[in-house]
């Protein structure tokens, strides 16, 4: 046999071996985002977030299903009732509404505006921050000066107007926290696209006739994808903690609509004489923040390759 058929089939021989001793499980995962799923799952505070989440989520879906009230329906013979009066789980408030009921249509409101803030200040701030650093030059002034100009607007106050004006419910609260939330992000985000235009893998994509279009959305956004899922927990957490400060000042979400911040709100100058209507909403709103954050943590983790909390890849 020719001396290099023998070396080859030698080495033929050892990847082969090689290959063998690797642990099955590991040579399937080859997709990057199979590899940081993986990874956030093997985080246990990142699990444990993330089944806190889903049962608040259920709870919000379906928590009221089998209970005869609603969140409008006054019970007149219970007034201020306390937990287990005449089927109220958690009791009545000092117009004879049902805590469940309360809570549960609360707890749903909150988690949709969390979820719309979450979703959509990043991506404003995605689209505006890439855009106007990957163009540079004139538009790029413009663009950072009307960025400056949008971040020194008294958001808060310009909220309470907003929300006094179209009645206070949790869909305007919504949109007015996502069309301010987002600055801060688009600053960042300009930064980071600023230096990767610079890149030379970018600057041969534009050579070779790619499209500005194509370059952010193939080159550019892949990127910058780790930081945007990080802000995106970022912001849904952010987006409760505003939501819960504005309704609890009054200036948020307001009845016939309610949130947690909005119960929080009621509750604290009843706590003495109705304590059972503080400590619901109170409750889900840290078990709501408490699991955002853990999930945060975890994919910090997951989407860091130099970290050891989620195990190897």
């Amino acid at each position: 046999m020719p001396t290099s058929t023998v070396i080859r089939t030698e080495v033929e021989a050892s990847a082969l071996l090689s290959t063998s001793e690797v642990p099955e499980d590991e040579i399937k995962i080859s997709n990057k985002a199979l590899l940081i799923i993986r990874r956030l799952l093997r985080n246990k505070g990142a699990v444990l977030g993330l089944v806190m989440l889903g049962l608040l989520t259920a709870f919000a879906l379906v928590g009221n299903v089998g209970n005869p009230y609603s969140h409008f329906d006054q019970d007149l013979l219970n007034l201020g009732s306390p937990p287990g009066t005449d089927g109220h789980r958690l009791g009545t408030n000092a117009g004879g509404i049902d805590l469940w009921a309360m809570l549960v249509h609360g707890t749903g409101k909150s988690l949709l505006i969390a979820f719309f803030v979450g979703l959509g200040a990043p991506l404003i701030a995605a689209v505006y921050g890439t855009a106007i650093a990957f163009w540079g030059g004139t538009r790029e002034k413009v663009g950072m000066w009307i960025l400056d100009m949008w971040i020194l607007m008294p958001y808060f106050l310009l909220v309470a107007v907003f929300m006094g004006s179209t009645g206070g419910s949790a869909l305007h609260l919504a949109l007015l926290l996502t069309v301010f939330g987002w600055m801060g992000l688009a600053r960042v985000i300009r930064a980071t696209t600023a230096s990767l235009r610079e890149r030379e893998f970018v600057k041969a994509a534009g050579y070779m006739g790619v499209s500005d279009w194509n370059i952010i959305r193939r080159h550019i956004i892949p990127n910058i994808g780790s930081l945007l899922i990080i802000n995106i927990i970022t912001s849904t957490y952010g987006a409760i903690i505003a939501e819960t400060a504005l309704s609890f000042l009054g200036v948020g979400v307001r009845p016939p609509d309610v949130s947690l911040g909005s119960l929080i709100g009621q509750a604290a100058s009843q706590l003495h004489a109705y304590p059972w209507m503080f400590w619901g909403p109170a409750l889900c709103l840290v078990a709501l923040t408490f699991s955002l954050a853990l999930i945060g943590d975890g994919l910090r983790d997951a989407l860091d390759p130099n970290s050891r909390s989620g195990g190897r890849a």
